[in-house]
């Protein structure tokens, strides 16, 4: 894009000189050019910085978003078996709550001489079904 502009800008120069100075159109346009030069090189080398620059800068942000997801990845793992652990030890304390309750309620009724005739705490209610994830 830039050397399309240079080159329009130094044609549009040299038929200004070739317009003005009497000269050819030729010879304006290698004077032009020849001043130029330096211009020219100066626009390539900072084109060519500059896009080695945007890719570097993708380059980098591509490994550090590879990065980053790895360790999401890794915290949500932790947080899954954290989170199972958790529902385990919860789990755990219902059963032994409905077990507990039950057994009060049974040797209460055996100390009144009453009957007892509830069934005991099904576990399916109490404790999660095996193989259930998050």
């Amino acid at each position: 894009m830039v050397f399309v502009a240079l080159f329009f800008a130094g044609m549009a120069l040299a038929s200004l000189r070739a317009f003005q100075g009497g000269d050819s159109l030729l010879d304006s346009t290698l004077a032009v050019w020849s001043e130029s030069a330096p211009l020219a090189i100066t626009a390539a080398a900072a084109a060519l910085v500059l896009t080695e620059v945007g890719r570097s800068i993708v380059v980098i942000a591509r490994r550090l978003e590879e990065g980053l997801e790895r360790v999401r990845r890794q915290r949500r793992e932790e947080g899954r078996k954290e989170g199972l652990a958790e529902g385990e030890v919860v789990g755990r304390s219902k059963a032994h709550e409905a077990w507990r309750s039950w057994l009060e309620r049974r040797m209460e009724a055996e100390e009144r001489g009453e009957p007892f005739t509830e069934s005991p705490p099904d576990d399916a209610d109490t404790e999660p079904a095996t193989g259930d994830t998050i």
